[in-house]
């Protein structure tokens, strides 16, 4: 098995023992993450600020900005890390669902994450049975996750 191969496999391997650890875990996924955006509007509202901060962020998110325009055809960056960070500091802007959470580690699933609510008893002894549950993510108060992110970026 090559390197990368192999560090793929544990990297499987170790988010299927974080889910399954009994710690508390709130999982944001990026079904939650491409819900907050920056826009043109945004970039435009970055770029009139005198902060250097936000001039030095602006010229790094004009890559991001390109490379959703070429992946995506939109002009939009998706806040992948400020919204996760949000959601673990202030977790009254999320919505979520309690459930256990696996990691496929094999096959042609591999690296498939699947939630299981719970909702559902099954009568015999599956894998699902004891495990821990975590907070998964399922939407985010958008307004107010942007205008926090645009205020910490502004200041």
């Amino acid at each position: 098995m090559a390197l990368v191969e192999h560090l793929i496999e544990m990297k499987h391997y170790a988010a299927n023992i974080v889910f399954t650890c009994g710690a508390y875990v709130l999982a944001v996924g990026i079904n939650v993450t491409h819900q907050v955006v920056l826009t043109n509007s945004d970039g435009e509202t970055l770029a009139s600020s005198n902060e250097k901060f936000a001039q030095y962020l602006l010229k790094m998110l004009e890559v991001h900005f390109n490379y959703h325009h070429d992946a995506y055809s939109t002009k939009v960056v998706y806040l992948h890390d400020p919204t996760a960070m949000l959601a673990s500091i202030n977790p009254s802007l999320i919505t979520y669902v309690e459930g256990a959470i696996r990691v496929q580690t094999n096959g042609i699933t591999r690296g498939l994450t699947l939630l299981y609510n719970k909702q559902k008893r099954f009568a015999e002894i599956t894998e699902w049975s004891d495990q821990p549950s975590v907070n998964v993510a399922v939407t985010v108060d958008t307004p107010t996750a942007l205008k926090l992110v645009m205020e910490r970026l502004m200041e």
